[in-house]
């Protein structure tokens, strides 16, 4: 490509699209709805939906996103060893040399300056699965972005659902009625992606960069409801301060993991993608207990000079990715984290005339962490010299089959909310290494005999009666019909046999008259939840 085309119109409209679209769906204009307050924006996240879903997750595994933003170069990433003299026919000025290049096996390797993946590789603890991609390639940035987020390539019908979203919407249909004490997804900077959108809501708590998340974790900030104007404009602001109020909720928690836990000596940057790992590592280690994390590096849409922007951009990943582990290890949590890249497409095999790469089709996406139980390649690298009219390669995985391996054999869900979240496509299945059987899963059924209201003859006292096979611990929490915590009735070890809790009264006083909802959490578990009157 020449620069005639990098200065068009049409390429500089296509990225203001996308970044407008972007800019939108990270102020959750775009579906969930959102507010801009002071200089914080925050999507709000309407605290009842998929928060609770990975709250409750029968494992403490966590997942996180690496968005590559632009279209990664995967065969300047993971370099086809055995197909080199073809890739350096078609790379002349921009193929990676012989003597820069660390052998991973005799058909692949990576650039030298991505040294920091070897420990990975050497200890187990990384996968390459080559060629990911799907069919008919759109080299739209908006719209190849959107099918990576939905799992849906069909041109003609558009869905507005996440692969993450679905999967939720699916588990958890009473989340209104069971709300989320924590945010089961953080998503850092990531425009325009729909992953976490389910049917009426985004289930990620979402801040535009990793600065506001910071601030929002060192201060849990929220806004006060008192001293409004009584007129339209106070009702109005009122609402919206309501519903900022439940992303604040999450505000509060993310403090109290901020607080309960310490910067690691492991990083050097204080902006960019080392910055947003060193958060969410410390949320990880202060026990916030969200699921789910995506963190964002732009600056990969390299159709000129990209030797030197797509060195420092892949030195800058592996660093970070490298210290993002050592941090975790350090506190013995790196086992429960798996990290995946992606990125919405490849680029062209062969060099343009600028010294860059045009949009591309299948690339590499690459996994980390111990739970992979061994480094591997999953897949042979797309054939160099069979390429389309376009002159991309052709995909040989599809990207559905890593979401489908995730969700069965990582999050450990069940199967029938995994084929609403894959649009009833089945996918074939990868030896990702991790897997459900080795989980210490508490089967809430062998744990409790039965739990019911008992409501007393004058109806306005309502007690919890229970029976438990074997003590726990246990946690029992009240919350009215929007979903706000009333009362934590029970928290601690809780011994075997009959137990009876009182449900509507509050630090000894009466909750007022109407609809509430018990939950009792398991540790390690599941919870179980009914709704009760009091009149």
């Amino acid at each position: 490509m020449s620069n005639k085309y990098l200065n068009s119109e049409k390429h500089h409209k296509e990225h203001s699209k996308w970044d407008r679209r972007g800019f939108m769906k990270v102020l959750g204009l775009a579906g969930a709805g959102s507010i801009s307050l002071g200089s914080t924006n925050l999507s709000v996240l309407n605290s009842n939906f998929i928060t609770n879903a990975l709250s409750d997750s029968v494992s403490d595994r966590v997942l996180v996103l690496v968005r590559l933003k632009g279209g990664n170069d995967g065969l300047n990433t993971i370099i086809p060893l055995s197909q080199y003299d073809t890739y350096v026919s078609k790379r002349p000025t921009l193929h990676i040399p012989n003597n820069k290049i660390i052998k991973l096996d005799d058909n692949h390797g990576i650039p030298d300056y991505m040294s920091n993946l070897m420990p990975f590789w050497n200890d187990g603890k990384m996968k390459v699965v080559n060629g990911v991609g799907y069919e008919s390639q759109n080299l739209s940035h908006f719209t190849s972005s959107d099918y990576w987020a939905t799992g849906s390539t069909n041109k003609s019908e558009m869905i507005s659902t996440g692969w993450l979203g679905r999967y939720y919407d699916e588990k958890h249909f009473d989340f209104n009625m069971n709300p989320p004490e924590k945010p089961i997804a953080v998503q850092i900077g990531s425009n325009a992606n729909l992953i976490f959108s389910g049917a009426q809501r985004s289930y990620a708590f979402a801040v535009a960069n990793e600065s506001r998340l910071e601030r929002v974790a060192e201060r849990g900030e929220f806004f006060g409801l008192d001293n409004l104007p009584d007129c339209t404009h106070g009702d109005q602001l009122e609402y919206l301060r309501r519903v900022t109020n439940t992303t604040y909720d999450y505000a509060k928690v993310i403090n109290e993991a901020f607080k309960n836990s310490s910067d690691a000596d492991t990083y050097d940057n204080e902006i960019g993608l080392e910055k947003q790992l060193r958060l969410v590592a410390r949320l990880i280690k202060g026990g916030l207990g969200s699921k789910i994390y995506m963190v964002s590096i732009g600056g990969f849409d390299t159709h000129g000079n990209q030797s030197l922007t797509h060195e420092v951009l892949l030195t800058y990943v592996a660093d970070a990715i490298k210290k993002f582990y050592d941090d975790l290890n350090y506190e013995g949590l790196d086992s429960k984290v798996l990290s995946m890249t992606f990125s919405e497409f490849g680029r062209r095999v062969k060099e343009n005339g600028s010294q860059g790469t045009d949009h591309g089709s299948a690339a590499p996406t690459l996994l980390f962490g111990p739970a992979l139980k061994g480094s591997g390649i999953i897949g042979d690298w797309p054939s160099l010299d069979n390429l389309n009219r376009r002159g991309n390669m052709y995909n040989s995985i599809d990207f559905r089959s890593i979401y489908q391996a995730i969700l069965k054999d990582w999050l450990c869900g069940d199967s029938d909310y995994i084929d609403k979240a894959m649009l009833g496509n089945e996918y074939d299945a990868l030896g990702l290494g991790f897997g459900c059987d080795d989980l210490d899963i508490i089967d809430y059924n062998d744990l409790f005999n039965y739990h019911h209201p008992i409501y007393t003859n004058s109806a306005n006292n309502v007690n919890l009666n229970l029976r438990i096979k074997q003590t726990h611990k246990i946690n029992i929490r009240i919350y009215d019909i929007l979903g706000r915590h009333i009362n934590t009735v029970f928290e601690g070890e809780l011994t075997n046999g009959e137990h009876s809790f009182p449900l509507s009264h509050n630090q000894g006083g009466k909750i007022s008259s109407g609809q509430y909802f018990y939950r009792i959490g398991i540790s390690g578990g599941q919870t179980l939840s009914k709704s009760f009157v009091v009149r």
